[in-house]
C-alpha cells in the first residue's frame, strides 16, 4: 500500500497526483491511495492557503481511491480528531509525522518517507502568509548587486541544485514497504523523469469544455496569433517572486521573446489582486501598452480560476514565475516550437530558456 498526500492549490495538487500516477505505474499490483486531510481542517489556512479546496475531481473528473474510504465514518472521525489535536500546521507544517501516526493508530502501519519537518534543518518556518521582517541575509540578497551575485551563483551551482530538487528516488519509490509519501513537487524540476507518466497525466488532465463565450473566444484568439502568456504570480507567492519584478527578469524575458517570435501578442494572467498593478507597471515588463499588443485575462475567479491555466495552455509561448499553476499552463502548451521562459534553470522541466 502507498498513500500519497495532496494539499495546496490546483498546480500542486496536479503535481502530487502525478506522483500517485508514478507509484501506480511502478507498483501495478499494489493499492495506491491519495490522502487530502488538510482540506477538512480550516485552521491550516492560517499558514498555507488551500485556495479552492480539493479540485482534481471537480475539474478533471479524477476519482482516485482515497485512504479515508478504508475506514468506517466513526473511525475516520477519530483519525481526523487526532490529526487536528496535533496542530501540525503550528509545528513547521509537520503533517507527515502526525497524519502517518494517526493512520498507524488506526491500523494501517505505514512507513513515513516524507520526513519530519520539526527535525533540525528539515524545513524552516513554513508559513506562506507570514509577512514578518526579512532577515539580514534576505535584505542583502534583495539588492541589485545581491541579486546579480545570486544569479551568478545559481548558474554555477545549477547541476547540483537540479539533482537535489528532483527528489527522484523518493518520487520513483521502488520499495515494497507500505508508505506515506507525496507532495514532493519535484516533477516540475528539470531532469525529473516526468516523461514516465506524460501520457497518463495528459489523459487525466483534460479540461472541461468552455462554459462561457468570453473564454471560448479568448481561446480561439490565442490559437490564431503568436500568443505569449505572462503569468505574473504575485499575491501569496510575492515573497518568492519579488526579485522577478525588481531586477529585470520580465524585461529580459520579453526582450528575448521579441527577438525570437514574430508579431508576439502578450497576454497577462495574474492573481485578482495584482491585475491592476500589472496594468500600471508596463516598464517592469519591457512593454509599451500603446504600441505592443497586450491583453489581460482578469475574469476567471474563485472556482473558475482553473480556466486561466486552460487558457495559458492555448498560448504558443509562456513567461512564468515560480508557481506550479503557471508551470502547468506552460507544460500543457502543445506548440512543438514553444519558448518557455522561467526565472531559474532548475525549476521547470520544459523550460527552453531561462533568464
Amino acid at each position: 500500500m502507498k498513500v500519497v498526500h495532496i494539499e495546496s492549490g490546483l498546480g500542486n495538487q496536479m503535481l502530487s497526483y502525478c506522483e500517485y500516477l508514478v507509484l501506480k505505474k511502478l507498483h501495478p499490483n499494489e493499492d495506491i491511495y491519495i490522502e487530502d486531510i488538510v482540506y477538512d481542517i480550516p485552521e491550516v489556512n492560517k499558514v498555507i492557503k488551500q485556495w479552492n479546496g480539493y479540485e482534481l475531481e471537480r475539474i478533471f473528473g479524477i476519482h482516485a481511491p482515497n485512504v479515508k474510504e478504508l475506514f468506517p465514518d466513526e473511525q475516520w472521525k477519530a483519525i481526523m480528531a487526532e490529526v487536528k489535536t496535533s496542530e501540525f500546521w503550528l509545528k513547521n507544517w509537520n503533517y507527515p509525522v502526525y497524519i502517518t501516526r494517526a493512520l498507524n493508530h488506526a491500523g494501517l502501519k505505514l512507513k513515513n518517507i516524507r520526513g519530519d519537518f520539526e527535525s533540525a534543518g528539515a524545513i524552516k518556518n513554513v508559513n506562506m502568509l507570514d509577512h514578518s521582517a526579512p532577515s539580514l541575509k534576505q535584505r542583502l540578497i534583495d539588492t541589485r548587486i545581491g541579486n546579480a551575485l545570486r544569479r551568478w551563483y545559481r548558474l554555477k551551482s545549477a547541476k547540483k541544485r537540479i539533482a537535489s530538487n528532483t527528489k527522484h528516488d523518493e518520487i520513483f519509490y521502488k520499495g515494497d514497504d507500505d508508505i506515506f509519501t507525496g507532495q514532493w513537487l519535484g516533477l516540475k524540476t528539470r531532469n525529473s523523469g516526468i516523461e514516465f507518466v506524460d501520457k497518463e497525466l495528459r489523459t487525466a488532465f483534460t479540461f472541461p469544455a468552455w462554459d462561457s463565450e468570453k473564454n471560448g473566444k479568448m481561446a480561439e484568439f490565442l490559437n490564431s496569433v503568436n500568443s505569449v502568456a505572462i503569468h505574473a504570480r504575485r499575491g501569496d507567492m510575492l515573497g518568492g517572486n519579488a526579485y522577478c519584478y525588481k531586477y529585470g527578469y520580465f524585461r529580459r524575458a520579453v526582450k528575448y521573446i521579441k527577438r525570437h517570435v514574430e508579431n508576439p501578442v502578450f497576454v497577462f494572467f495574474s492573481d485578482p489582486g495584482s491585475v491592476d498593478w500589472c496594468r500600471e507597471n508596463a516598464n517592469i515588463f519591457n512593454l509599451d501598452f500603446n504600441r505592443d499588443k497586450v491583453y489581460f485575462v482578469d475574469w476567471n475567479k474563485g472556482e473558475q480560476s482553473f480556466r486561466d491555466m486552460q487558457l495559458i495552455a492555448q498560448c504558443k509561448h509562456a513567461i512564468i514565475t515560480k508557481s506550479s499553476f503557471g508551470w502547468w499552463g506552460a507544460y500543457l502548451i502543445d506548440n512543438p516550437n514553444k519558448i518557455t521562459i522561467s526565472p531559474a534553470e532548475e525549476i521547470i522541466e520544459n523550460t527552453t530558456y531561462h533568464c
